[in-house]
């Protein structure tokens, strides 16, 4: 996705798979937003190899990429599978308000660098590191994570939610197996 800085854009997945060997499955490199809405009942994929061959000046190293917002909503699943990094990263901000979401990472399932938001959806995770990963680098006000509801179930070798900034959850149902309580290569 490449449109002029102003462009809201809205995907609808249905019954889609996308793989690439090489490269984001899905790569947004310019919007003002960008909203991924999975239809009711569909499984949708989005898969990735084992390494990441660069393009461009942006380290994209994740399955779903974006430069700009992101918004995943919708009724469907969308199954994240990166071998060689991360699910999903916005760095910008990312928010979800629905939906099923599995993901299969080297890396954070979920990573944001402004913040992310999340007021509803089903997440199963196996993550490499962290399951929700927010941080910034250079605003301290920044790299926050908000959880409102949702039911999460993480498996990761780091943490389950980690931000650099504030994190705050209100809600949710929540099963963590994280740090000290991972195995490699158990599920």
């Amino acid at each position: 996705v490449n449109v002029p800085k102003d462009e809201k854009v809205q995907l609808v997945l249905n019954q889609v798979s996308v793989h690439s060997e090489s490269h984001a499955a899905l790569y947004i490199l310019q919007a003002d937003k960008v909203f991924i809405t999975t239809v009711a009942g569909t499984e949708n994929t989005l898969s990735s190899g084992a390494a990441f061959i660069q393009t461009d000046e942006n380290n994209v190293d994740a399955v779903l990429f974006s430069k700009d917002d992101i918004t995943l909503n919708g009724e469907g699943t969308l199954t994240l599978l990166s071998p060689g990094g991360h699910g999903a990263v916005s760095k910008d901000e990312m928010t979800i308000t629905g939906g099923t979401y599995l993901a299969e990472t080297v890396g954070p399932g979920f990573a944001g660098q402004d913040n992310i938001c999340i007021s509803g959806g089903n997440f199963r995770i196996t993550a490499g590191k962290d399951g929700f990963h927010a941080e910034h680098d250079e605003d301290e006000n920044l790299g926050f994570l908000y959880i409102e509801d949702g039911i999460f179930d993480i498996t990761a070798t780091q943490d389950g939610v980690s931000a650099s900034g504030a994190l705050e959850i209100t809600g949710g149902s929540f099963t963590l197996l994280c740090g000290g309580g991972y195995e490699q290569g158990q599920k």
